[in-house]
This record gives C-alpha cells, sequence and structure tokens, in this order.
C-alpha cells in the first residue's frame, strides 16, 4: 500500500460557471506543463481539500500524465499553484480540454475569492522548489489496481490537506518500466506538523483500509542541506534553500578572499593537494563556527518572515543582501 501524503485533490461542490477561457488561457505550442493559479475563498479550505483529492484521481488517470504538484504560495496562503505534467504538448492539449477537467474548474469556481471562478492558467515553468519537510513515498501499484489505488489516495490526500501545516505535494506517475512506481512528495510546514499527520489516528485508519494487494511503498524525508546550520529547538522548518545557500555565500567569500591574500603566500612551498586541504578545512571551520551564527542572528528577520509582512521583508532582505555583496566586492577588489 501506499504511504502517508497521497495526492492531493479535494471534489468540489458548488458549480458556478467558470469564464470558457480560462481553461485555455495558456498557449500549448511545444509547452508540457500548465500551471492554475487560485485564490481560496476563506472558509473554503475543508472543501478545497476535496476538490484537490479529486482532481489528482482524475488527472492522475489521464493520457500521458507525467506528476501533478499542488503548493501554497507560503504557509497559511490562500493562493495555490496546481501544476499538471504531461508527457507531450498534444496529451497536455488533449487534458485541457477534457470535459472531466472542464467540470471540476467550475466546481472550484465556488471555493475560489470571488465566488466566480478567478483562476487562470498559464505556462508551467521546471519543477518548483519549496522550503519545508519533505516525506518522499514510492508506491509500486499491482497492474489492474491502479483505479482502486487512485480513489484511496483520494481519501488520504483529503484527510491530509486538512492538517495543520499542510504545504502541499507533488504526484508523479510511473516513468518507464525501469521506474515502475508512483512518486509523491508531501509537504509540511515543519517536522512537527509532519509528525502530528505521520503519526494521526485519521492516517492509521486510511492506511488499515487499503488491501494489501494494491501496492507496496517505501518512504523517507528529505534532508535540510544546511541542517546543522539552521537547526533550531522548535523544530521549526528551516528557511528556503536559495536563502541559505545566499547566508553561506556572503560568509563564505570573505573567508575565500583573505586566505587567497594572506594564507596561499603561507603555503606556496606545500603541495597543492596539503595546501588545498589546509585552506578547505580553515574555510569550513570558520564559517560553521562562528560565521553562519553570527550572519543568521543579524539577518534571522529575513530568513523566517512573519506571514503578514512577507513580502515587505523578503524585498528589503534582498535588498539588504545584494549591498552586503556589493560592500565585500568593493572591500576585497581594492584589498587585492
Amino acid at each position: 500500500m501506499y504511504k502517508q501524503g497521497e495526492i492531493e485533490s479535494p471534489n468540489a461542490a458548488d458549480p458556478s460557471g467558470i469564464p470558457q477561457e480560462s481553461a485555455h488561457s495558456v498557449k500549448v505550442g511545444a509547452t508540457k506543463a500548465v500551471a492554475t493559479k487560485l485564490t481560496v475563498r476563506p472558509g473554503m479550505e475543508t472543501r478545497f481539500a476535496a476538490w484537490q483529492a479529486e482532481f489528482t484521481r482524475v488527472v492522475s488517470a489521464a493520457h500521458g500524465f507525467v506528476s501533478l504538484e499542488i503548493i501554497p504560495a507560503f504557509s497559511g496562503s490562500a493562493e495555490w499553484q496546481i501544476i499538471q505534467r504531461f508527457r507531450s504538448p498534444e496529451a497536455l492539449t488533449r487534458w485541457l480540454e477534457d470535459g472531466a477537467r472542464t467540470t471540476l474548474l467550475a466546481d472550484l469556481a465556488a471555493l475560489e475569492g470571488d465566488g466566480k471562478g478567478s483562476h487562470a492558467d498559464e505556462a508551467a515553468p521546471d519543477y518548483h522548489s519549496t522550503t519545508t519537510v519533505t516525506e518522499v513515498i514510492t508506491t509500486v501499484v499491482r497492474a489492474g489496481q491502479e483505479e482502486a489505488f487512485r480513489r484511496w489516495a483520494q481519501r488520504i490526500q483529503q484527510v491530509q490537506a486538512c492538517f495543520s501545516g499542510y504545504m502541499g505535494t507533488l504526484v508523479q506517475a510511473p516513468l518507464s518500466p525501469e521506474v515502475p512506481y508512483w512518486t509523491t512528495l508531501v509537504r509540511f510546514e515543519s517536522p512537527a506538523f509532519l509528525d502530528a499527520w505521520l503519526q494521526s489516528a485519521e492516517r492509521k485508519a486510511i492506511l488499515a483500509e487499503a488491501a494489501p494487494q494494491v501496492s507496496t511503498w517505501r518512504s523517507h524525508r528529505m534532508s535540510n542541506p544546511f541542517a546543522g546550520w539552521f537547526a533550531n529547538e522548535q523544530r521549526l522548518a528551516p528557511p528556503p534553500a536559495w536563502k541559505q545557500t545566499c547566508l553561506v555565500l556572503l560568509v563564505l567569500f570573505p573567508v575565500v578572499m583573505l586566505e587567497i591574500r594572506f594564507l596561499s603566500p603561507l603555503l606556496s612551498g606545500l603541495p597543492l593537494a596539503v595546501s588545498t586541504f589546509i585552506g578547505n578545512a580553515i574555510s569550513v571551520s570558520l564559517v560553521s563556527w562562528p560565521l553562519m551564527a553570527v550572519a543568521i542572528f543579524g539577518l534571522g528577520w529575513w530568513l523566517k518572515p512573519d506571514a503578514q509582512k512577507r513580502w515587505r521583508t523578503e524585498a528589503l532582505g534582498v535588498t539588504a543582501l545584494a549591498a552586503l555583496y556589493a560592500l565585500e566586492l568593493i572591500v576585497f577588489s581594492h584589498l587585492m
């Protein structure tokens, strides 16, 4: 059977018409993926969870389906993206024109911000990366049991999407006979939220419903690339990977430049491998302690911004970081 966090999608409710052009607003051409953007009306979260589950079951059965990704703009956001990927532009076109998709989007209209269907389709970018805690589940479904698996996954996804801290999912169909399993990435805001779902009575009850012959699964949690530097006692989700990388660059660059200026001449008589090892050892040690701690302390307000002031904080943080980079470049351009 499959594990935690199957597929997201809900089944919908009051249909209320949707502008016909919204389903085809994206110019397909050579595009093989489409992103449907929407804003969920307050109070409609549970119905949206059900809609996600139904949408996932339907799209995953479509011809040429590759993957589905459902993600919010940020934790607690009403803005969502539903990214649908197919093997060819022709398969995507068939999906965009599919009557089942049109019906689901019409149902979605009742859940959206203005109650009239404000979502829009556009060409999708490459796979998104979102900074959350992610559980990876690989599922092998027995031949002939695909629809049974999709319906079972729909039930567990509907419950999962209502849990606190839920941050979306990615569902990918088997890619080839050599990769015969379904892959699901289930995201939560922090390890505590993810663990609460994994250990919940609701999830255990749904897992118990699955017949053993439907599938087999394996699961593991994706690790944070800079876990040691950004760990915290509250077990909150780490900052986005791109922010972590930016901070590492901020503190590593001056260390490397200082080593080139002052350390390299002292080590010039040593074999290259030895001198490089010494330089790297010093760099890693200084970055790990105390430089990363200082950088995290100084820019913590940007690493984990308050949701109410998120975009203002993000802009200020990027501006501050750019200014610090520029200062480093100016200083070391004169020093070297």
